[in-house]
């Protein structure tokens, strides 16, 4: 259990606005491809949006989307 207001709180701005998080270091793993990541968690629990950073995760694989075929692409980055 990760206690989300243990950590020191962060302003982040998006195009659609300001939010708080706080950021905790967790371990992910998505098909096989385990990462360590910075994850920041809102402090408003009511909030339903999510966003995705390019640093901690999404910098250390190779993502692809063919969208006219429904297939997605993804493994580690080094590979």
């Amino acid at each position: 259990m990760i206690d989300v207001e243990g950590a020191t709180p962060v302003r982040f701005s998006t195009v659609s606005g300001t939010f708080r998080a706080y950021g905790h270091e967790v371990g992910l793993e998505v098909l096989g491809i385990a990462v360590n990541a910075l994850v920041y968690f809102y402090e408003d629990p009511a909030t339903t949006r999510n966003v995705l950073g390019r640093q901690g995760w999404l910098n250390r694989v190779r993502f692809g989307l063919v969208d006219y075929d429904s297939t997605v692409f993804l493994r580690k980055y080094d590979e």
